[in-house]
């Protein structure tokens, strides 16, 4: 008898936990209730399953009259909070589970730009162990993704940062050892209120779900917005994609420079006595504006730069910033 699949279970909150997998095949957030609608017993099971890792953490493994057994493996970031977990049921003459696919919890704080993922999710990025760090600026979460045609709908919603909001999609991931990995992520954002105050978090989980040509949805290229693809890239210059309301890099379009500090995370990558130029800058009224602002160095503390930003439309009611970083322009 073949052993029952692994599901995939997201736990980010404001619903109740939904189905984003099953097996190594993308499910688009169905309700447990639906999903198990014809057997009440797993469903009642799943619940349970679901619901003591959630609130421990911890995994759940428990044999009931019969013989069948429930599992359930947590999936948490690095800020413990468990965003789902696999769940497996066997049936009564079926007592071992199959291995189930890489899958790892992230988190973004839309608030301060900080991201962190697990290290589950960095495994799936073949990451050496040595290199990983337990949280990042925005930007260098996108370092290994080649986005989808969707690309400037998440993009939108992380700029709108409105609780509830959701996304799914199939994108490519560029391992560190150069493989190429078919990843299907979903994510909710989240209002939290820690004593420090509100903040806007997305949680999510990345499934592997095989080599990226093996799987048809998986793109190649990063399909932002048109004219960001086609402008000729001149030597000296890096563009990013900002936060017009508080200067964060969100995504770099072209290789990072290396002698801009840009990763620290939660960190304003300009001087603070430029706060001003910047959102004249990402102020988008006239069109492109052009100011010199500092930026943290690598190898001196503050790096004059020229920056040119213009107006970079996501959807048709969220705009960001595109910045064109000019390194070898440093005054006015």
């Amino acid at each position: 008898m073949s052993s029952p699949e692994w599901c995939l279970v997201e736990t980010f909150g404001l619903k109740p936990p939904t189905l984003i997998g099953l097996g190594s095949r993308p499910r688009n957030m169905v309700p447990l209730e639906k999903f198990f609608a014809r057997n009440r017993a797993s469903l009642a099971a799943a619940q349970t399953a679901i619901g003591q890792v959630a609130a421990t953490g911890e995994p759940y493994d428990v044999t009931a009259a019969g013989g069948r057994r429930c599992l359930a493996h947590p999936l948490r970031a690095y800020d413990g909070r468990v965003n789902g977990a696999w769940l497996w049921l066997g049936g009564p003459n079926v007592s071992e589970p199959p291995s189930h696919d890489l899958a790892g919890a992230w988190y973004f704080n839309l608030t301060t730009f900080e991201v962190a993922g697990s290290d589950e999710l960095l495994d799936l990025y073949h990451q050496p162990k040595d290199e990983r760090r337990t949280k990042r600026a925005m930007g260098e979460a996108f370092t290994r993704l080649a986005a989808g045609p969707d690309a400037s709908e998440a993009l939108a919603k992380i700029v709108q940062s409105q609780p509830g909001s959701e996304h799914q999609a199939i994108w490519t991931v560029v391992c560190d050892d150069g493989d190429r990995r078919a990843a299907h992520f979903s994510c909710r954002a989240i209002l939290h209120e820690p004593s420090d105050g509100p903040q806007i978090v997305m949680h999510g989980i990345t499934h592997d779900i095989g080599p990226a040509d093996d799987v048809p949805q998986a793109p190649q290229l990063a399909v932002l917005e048109r004219r960001v693809l086609d402008a000729a890239v001149r030597p000296g210059t890096h563009r990013a994609i900002v936060d017009v309301r508080s200067g964060h890099i969100i995504q770099w379009v072209d290789l990072p420079p290396t002698v801009i500090d840009w990763a620290v995370p939660g960190v304003d990558i300009f001087h603070p006595d430029d706060a001003s130029r910047v959102q004249g800058l990402n102020r988008l009224v006239d069109g492109a504006a052009t100011a010199t602002i500092r930026l943290r160095g690598t190898d001196a503390p503050w790096l004059p730069v020229k920056v040119t930003s213009q107006p970079m439309l996501l959807d048709n009611a969220t705009t960001a910033a595109l910045w064109t970083i000019d390194l070898g322009q440093g005054t006015d």
